[in-house]
């Protein structure tokens, strides 16, 4: 079966690499309650390779097809502390392959409107503006070529010896009308829970799993699970590496997905 990997399947694996805010656990997809501070800054670069696979069945359950491509993407973040409970974050990401070029870039905010972000439990929102790509980029499989709107109900509890994190995500995915139908969702959800336990002052591990909205119809749900381990060298230093996987539900045709990402976070 002929396959390409699109930046809709790269949505679908995870959204990490296009996540420039603060997260709870790099390189976790779950974010957390956590700001920056009033004028503190915080800068994230994070590299992604991603393999997917397809295979198509037919009726008696046979594979007549199949599909395995890679791709590898850089993503980059900045968010400054308007408050102490406001973030305001931009994010921009490029995929070098298997087409290279930019992916639609996103700007937005988080605010802290309970609790206490250090000790106990936390709740926050994070609305996102994703600005649009070309038309030909679309085409490309470069992004989508209209402006779409994401929302996030984020919450925390923060422990000395370990950390939870849920999210409850929406993700618009309107798209340029192109001559071969897409054939895609145009509202993605997502919900995941992140359980982190610290080691010590300097190494965390957790694990983030979670089930989202199937871009494509062949199922409804897609089920994704990570593991990730972060290291920090200096107090305001992190260095983030995660083994991610994704699958369709009860779905048509037989896939899988796996990511393996790392990064550095600073703040300043």
């Amino acid at each position: 079966m002929a396959f390409r990997l699109t930046t809709g399947t790269l949505l679908a694996i995870t959204t990490l690499t296009l996540s420039p805010a603060a997260q709870a656990f790099f390189p976790f997809v779950t974010d957390d309650t956590g700001t920056q501070g009033q004028g503190g800054n915080q800068v994230e670069l994070n590299y992604e390779w991603v393999k997917a696979h397809s295979d198509e069945l037919d009726l008696d359950g046979r594979i007549i097809g199949t599909g395995t491509e890679t791709a590898n993407s850089l993503a980059s973040g900045y968010a400054y502390g308007v408050t102490d409970n406001i973030d305001i974050f931009f994010g921009v990401a490029r995929q070098t392959s298997p087409v290279s070029g930019w992916l639609n870039t996103e700007i937005g905010a988080k605010w802290v409107f309970a609790g206490d972000q250090t000790m106990g439990w936390s709740a926050a929102i994070k609305p996102t503006l994703i600005l649009p790509v070309s038309k030909n980029m679309q085409d490309e499989g470069l992004g989508n070529a209209k402006t779409n709107f994401g929302l996030a109900l984020v919450s925390s509890f923060m422990a000395p010896t370990h950390e939870v994190h849920f999210n409850l995500d929406y993700t618009g995915n309107q798209y340029a009308q192109t001559d071969e139908d897409q054939d895609q969702r145009k509202s993605l959800f997502r919900a995941s829970v992140a359980p982190v336990y610290v080691i010590n002052d300097q190494w965390k591990v957790g694990l983030d799993v979670g089930l989202q909205t199937n871009l494509d119809y062949s199922s409804k749900y897609q089920a994704f699970g990570e593991l990730g381990l972060q290291y920090a060298p200096a107090p305001d230093l992190q260095l983030g590496l995660g083994l991610l996987s994704s699958t369709a539900v009860n779905a048509s045709s037989n896939g899988w997905d796996v990511a393996i990402t790392a990064g550095v976070t600073y703040q300043f």
